[in-house]
């Protein structure tokens, strides 16, 4: 039974599928104050790039580290997200009660502009994780990064990989709730960050945290 050995690659897997359970709760709990959600996907990210790259982790220790090294950060630039996330929930609710022609542009351009936004919040909490930087210089560089990945669709297919979770709830309800809370996020991340892995060795330059 050599798929049972320690370094087989049946119980690499199983290894693997462990840590990011593990890590999504981790990412759940630290969540749940809301505020600290930045800080959260920060670390969460910032584990499953040591992951991806196969370097000896330590889930809960590193996930703490990151958490703790980038809070701030991650917390002001949540906070921006979170407040350009409701303007836009707002703007779309106004020109839908309004109703006429010229709502109805600009509702498609709203759409427009939620969709880069979603895309770029794809790229900000990997890129805080990953490198050292002010918020300005994180910003601008992910927002490069977005911009990259999505001439190469890469950008594009790790949307679709966060909007799986959620068509799973849709589709199964809440009997799919543990499921998420297991893997929901750590999943979809770990292969993100395996997608975005040579997009990041471009910026190898700058000094970085992982």
């Amino acid at each position: 039974m050599d798929f049972l050995k320690l370094d087989s690659p049946f119980m690499r897997f199983l290894g693997t599928m462990a840590d990011l359970m593990i890590l999504n709760m981790l990412t759940v709990v630290c969540c749940i104050p809301v505020v600290t959600a930045g800080a959260s996907f920060t670390a969460m990210h910032y584990v499953l790039q040591k992951l991806v790259r196969g370097e000896e982790n330590y889930i809960s220790k590193q996930f703490f580290h990151s958490f703790k090294e980038n809070f701030l950060q991650a917390t002001a630039i949540w906070i921006v997200m979170a407040v350009v996330y409701v303007a836009l929930f707002i703007d779309w609710r106004i020109l839908r009660m309004q109703g006429d022609q010229f709502s109805g542009i600009f509702i498609i351009l709203l759409y427009g502009a939620a969709v880069i936004i979603f895309l770029f919040t794809l790229y900000i909490f990997p890129v805080l994780a990953r490198y050292k930087n002010t918020i300005r210089g994180t910003i601008r560089l992910a927002f490069s990064m977005t911009i990259m990945g999505s001439i190469t669709f890469r950008t594009l297919a790790a949307g679709v990989l966060y909007i799986v979770p959620i068509g799973i709830l849709l589709v199964y309800g809440w009997g799919s709730i543990p499921i998420l809370l297991l893997m929901g996020f750590t999943v979809p991340g770990f292969f993100r960050a395996m997608m975005y892995k040579g997009l990041f060795n471009k910026y190898e330059g700058e000094d970085n945290k992982a």
